[in-house]
């Protein structure tokens, strides 16, 4: 080989140079950050193992230090360790290592690896995509939460639609359509069935699920009311009167409509079978024998005046994106979830407040601990989430007193509104 062609060969092989790892930063920091890529980019527990071998067998300095590049020169052999695995299995996994990124395969004649002659697995590459690594787990957490919050939707649309159907069947002149929109609610998946389907499957399912409420909500929803007469067990609906006790809104569980109980809708094969505390199970989490809550009940028009205008923005999405004074009991509850979680709330702590206060009383909490946000008179909540489960706890002690905390959140919105501050 001439000179000319050795000089046009080096000219042609990529640079190999890494910058080192972030300030602060170790070696196990950087294996977190790969295993977690992995992952998402789908490589088995298997492979992810493989490559927790190779970058325990490097030394934490070659991470560092940008004029050497970390390699691990060890057999396949080594790799193997034990773990019953076969020669061919570990190099479809350092094949698939090589495919997402992670390493780059520098080997000799077959697959010959020799500390002297730089022959090995090469992380030079993870290195330079640590950029991307920090990019993609990102996108994965907020692809995480907007499937969760999905979820939540549809458990909420269930439990509305559900009723909806059964307050229709039970009208002696069903509405023209009523069977097409049974039939659509029974080819519902499974809620347990929901964590396996992609995002964009389930946002279309979940669009569906609202069109589909909608159209039944337009059927059902009469002026001053939420959504029609309220059956005897879907829960007490809010009203304009204070009363000693509530019944407790099965927000947990499928509710039996005993005034429409020939009539309901047949959701065998479609219904949930989910686990005591899944929003769609059909098992109450509700103790039994526990003292109800006294709670206020009032209409929907005077919980979206008591609201913040935050929490009205919320509802009015939830809603269907344009202002209503007086909207549906789902767009009050969805509304109140999302501002919840948007202040920092956990879904762990709203799914407490429904389980013990009722979905009534999680309502009434939620708009009272938004509310607690902008008091001037009182000291800053830092934690919401924190204020709300303090809320349940004094519940279990008996020292809740909703009423109360409604009516002083009704004198404060008239002082706003004398001084033009509403």
């Amino acid at each position: 080989m001439s000179f000319r062609q050795i000089s046009t060969a080096r000219l042609l092989d990529p640079k190999r140079f890494h910058n080192g790892l972030p300030d602060g930063w170790n070696r196990d920091r950087f294996r977190q950050l790969c295993v977690s890529y992995a992952q998402i980019r789908g490589v088995s527990a298997q492979c992810i193992r493989t490559f927790e071998i190779i970058i325990d067998m490097i030394s934490p300095n070659a991470f560092r230090d940008p004029s050497q590049e970390p390699f691990c020169y060890a057999r396949q052999e080594t790799l193997i360790a034990g773990r019953r695995l076969t020669d061919r299995t570990i190099h479809n996994h350092e094949r698939n290592l090589e495919a997402i990124g992670l390493i780059e395969r520098r080997l000799g004649e077959n697959g010959a690896r020799c500390k002297r002659k730089g022959l090995g697995l090469f992380l030079t590459p993870a290195l330079n995509l640590i950029p991307e690594m920090h990019d993609a787990e990102a996108q994965n957490k907020a692809d995480k939460k907007e499937h969760d919050a999905l979820r939540g939707d549809r458990s909420r649309l269930y439990r509305y639609v559900k009723h909806g159907l059964a307050v229709l069947v039970s009208l002696p002149c069903p509405p023209k359509g009523c069977e097409d929109m049974m039939e659509a609610f029974r080819s519902w998946p499974r809620s347990d069935k929901l964590k396996y389907m992609s995002l964009e499957q389930l946002k279309c399912h979940v669009q569906a699920a609202h069109d589909l409420w909608k159209r039944i909500d337009g059927h059902v929803a009469k002026p001053g009311e939420i959504s029609g007469a309220p059956e005897a067990c879907f829960g007490s609906h809010i009203q304009d009167q204070f009363e000693e006790t509530i019944l407790s809104c099965n927000a947990d569980g499928e509710s039996s409509m005993p005034s429409a109980e020939a009539s309901e809708p047949d959701c065998s094969g479609s219904g949930p079978d989910g686990p005591a505390h899944c929003s769609e199970s059909n098992h109450p989490t509700d103790p039994a024998g526990r003292k109800a809550q006294k709670l206020p009940r009032v209409n929907n028009r005077i919980l979206y005046d008591l609201a913040s205008p935050e929490l009205r923005m919320h509802i009015d999405i939830a809603g269907g994106g344009d202002q209503n004074p007086n909207p549906s009991l789902y767009a009050i509850e969805t509304g109140i979830w999302s501002r919840l979680s948007e202040i920092g709330t956990n879904v762990s702590a709203w799914h407490e407040a429904i389980n013990r206060l009722t979905l009534m009383g999680a309502i009434l909490a939620g708009v009272i601990t938004d509310a607690r946000l902008s008091d001037p008179k009182l000291p800053l909540v830092v934690n919401p989430g924190g204020y709300l489960r303090g809320m349940v706890q004094a519940d279990e002690r008996g020292e809740l007193n909703l009423i109360s905390s409604f009516m002083g959140l009704l004198a404060r919105r008239a002082r706003e509104e004398d001084h033009g501050l509403g």
